[in-house]
């Protein structure tokens, strides 16, 4: 039937589609969407979280990742029922959150959120504000100056809302005290390590015992099904070698003049005072005496940054100071004197220090640039005009790779022993899915075109097909009696090291050699594991020294605990550890406000497959 399909497809695609459009007919095209983009997965306070509220978050966190992760980024990394319940649960509680904010006013004022992004640091250079790096920052997000702010005053008024729950943690002196204690007592300890080897040679395995162990452990012997297999990519690295001419550099160049201006800089003085009177007698004096200027913002000015500086604010271009600034100081003359003007801060006195007009860089500066970018657009054109080409042909002369690798000049990639579970950044669970599907795997066709990474698109073939098997117990004997050999050396050293600290305890001698003294805590741990610490500081710090021991992937290590020592806590210590405790517990509360505000808002999952594995 597929073969038919494939044969006949433009019949085949005619008599469904005399089925499907009475379908549209019937019932129009937007209620045939809204079948499905209307489901809804859960409910929070009455209101629906959709299959399009969660695409277009599972979206968002699919970009962030391809971000973060450049070319480790798989594109089904959240196709997973934890990832999809994970998913829906920030989208409920981001729900509940919204519901309760806009139920308690809770807001945070656009002038609140500009100002935080004028302060961060991402968008400093020198000190100041970028519009440069922020207008960067923006086109890699994709994301408008308007939304990105309107974003940023919803977290700023989440995290007041959140701040309210976390920030009520108490935790007592004692407390904080007790658990400095305890992550910074330091042991002094020797110690031997008794080694399952010294005792390989003591032990034996019979035939009866890998026997058995082969049968009653046949799963650990199973060689899964897998391929073999061989594909080709198609993305705009293999279209980069397109240069431009001569007459598209210059063009380019011409159209896109402001992209090589760098905009007119100008630097200022100014002096902050804080009412009219005071500015209007400030700068009659100043009109006498120009020279004083930088005395009288050290001395006057309410600006603390730039007073201690006599008043320079340093250069700026257009849109990194308040509007009514920014007008002052853009339409005088270099040498002004700027009578006060108003702003939300005050009123400032301005001196137009200098004036750097825009320059245009020339083209012989910019040529790399334009025809590295000319070679960028012109590859990602190729590769949208050619992909469905590609698409077409592996589909269509589905029996070899060989004409698109020919066309597109292309070199087909061998994987060997790709099972079901086999992924990585290329041969990821969207391509493993289709190499074990009917037409792939059994009629020994060309998988659909199937995109794995951000404009990169991959097609496979199955070369040999290889079944699950059992190795026999011949092929698997000598690794079940080296597997056994092992099990039994740990468990004799175990046996033995547990005899020898019995008898250290008892106060017998033994012929254990200690190693040098070391000492460790669990805040400084160095290169002892967790099990070795942990094992440490187990006898009393008030019964020393005395002896104990652990079994580690190593061997059985006896300790000899020499002494101990409890630094003695000062009152920044103590602050600081509340400090860090006060974060723990206020992650617990915060989690069991989330949740209690869940219950408050009667959040439910309708559709089970959202929930986490665990919960079904």
């Amino acid at each position: 039937m597929l073969q038919s399909f494939r044969t006949h497809k433009r019949l085949m695609m005619g008599i469904a589609m005399i089925f499907i459009v009475p379908s549209f007919v019937v019932t129009g095209i937007y209620s045939y969407n809204r079948m499905t983009a209307d489901e809804s997965l859960a409910e929070v306070g009455g209101e629906s979280i959709t299959v399009v509220d969660f695409d277009n978050a599972k979206r968002q966190y699919l970009d962030n990742l391809r971000r973060q992760m450049g070319t480790n980024f798989n594109p089904n990394m959240l196709d997973g029922q934890q990832a999809r319940a994970d998913i829906l649960a920030n989208l409920i509680s981001e729900r509940a959150l919204g519901i309760e904010m806009a139920k308690d006013y809770v807001m945070v004022s656009e002038a609140d959120a500009i100002n935080m992004v004028k302060s961060a640091p991402t968008f400093q250079r020198d000190g100041k504000f970028s519009r440069e790096a922020y207008e960067q920052f923006l086109h890699a997000v994709g994301k408008s100056d308007q939304l990105f702010v309107m974003e940023l005053r919803r977290d700023m008024a989440r995290e007041l809302l959140l701040g309210g729950a976390a920030n009520t943690a108490i935790v007592p002196t004692e407390l904080a005290k007790r658990v400095h204690e305890m992550m910074t007592e330091e042991r002094v300890v020797r110690m031997a390590t008794i080694t399952p080897a010294e005792f390989a040679k003591l032990v034996t395995v019979t035939d009866d015992e890998a026997r058995a162990f082969y049968d009653a452990n046949k799963s650990l012997f199973v060689v899964p099904e897998s391929v073999d297999i061989e594909y080709v990519t198609l993305s705009p690295e293999n279209f980069k070698d397109i240069k431009p001419s001569e007459d598209e550099v210059v063009g380019f160049y011409e159209q896109n003049l402001q992209r090589f201006t760098t905009a007119e800089q100008r630097r200022a003085s100014h002096i902050l005072v804080a009412d009219k009177e005071a500015a209007d007698k400030l700068f009659a004096e100043l009109q006498s005496k120009p020279a004083l200027f930088a005395q009288r913002a050290k001395e006057l000015s309410k600006d603390p940054g730039s007073a201690k500086l006599g008043g320079d604010l340093g250069f700026f271009g257009k849109g990194m100071m308040v509007p009514e600034f920014e007008t002052a100081v853009f339409t005088g003359k270099k040498g002004d004197l700027v009578a006060p003007v108003k702003t939300n801060f005050g009123y400032h006195i301005i001196r137009i220090d200098d004036i750097q007009a825009a320059k245009v860089k020339p083209l012989a500066e910019v040529r790399g640039e334009i025809e590295a970018l000319y070679a960028q657009q012109a590859a990602m054109q190729a590769f949208a005009a050619e992909a469905e080409t590609f698409s077409n042909m592996v589909y269509e002369q589905s029996d070899s790779l060989e004409p698109v690798a020919t066309k597109f000049n292309l070199k087909p990639q061998v994987v060997k022993n790709v099972t079901r579970d086999f992924k990585d950044k290329t041969i990821n669970g969207n391509v493993v899915e289709a190499l074990f599907s009917f037409d792939v795997l059994s009629d020994k066709r060309n998988s659909n075109s199937i995109e794995i990474a951000h404009n990169t698109l991959l097609s496979a073939r199955v070369t040999a097909h290889h079944p699950e098997t059992t190795q026999t117990f011949e092929a698997v004997k000598d690794d079940i009696v080296a597997r056994i050999k092992a099990q039994k050396s740990g468990a004799a050293a175990e046996e033995h090291g547990a005899k020898l600290v019995a008898q250290l305890q008892a106060g017998e001698k033994t012929n254990l050699k200690f190693g040098e003294a070391v000492s460790f805590s669990r805040q400084n741990p160095g290169e002892h594991s967790y099990q070795v610490v942990t094992a440490a500081m187990k006898p009393e710090g008030t019964k020393l020294p005395a002896f104990t021991g652990v079994m580690t992937d190593k061997g059985y290590v006896v300790f000899e605990v020499l002494n101990a020592n409890v630094p003695t806590a000062s009152a920044e210590d103590i602050a600081a550890r509340k400090t860090e405790l006060m974060r723990i517990f206020g992650r617990i509360d915060q989690k069991a406000y989330m949740d209690a505000l869940e219950v408050k808002l009667e959040a439910t999952v309708k559709d089970p497959n959202y929930l986490p594995p665990s919960a079904k």
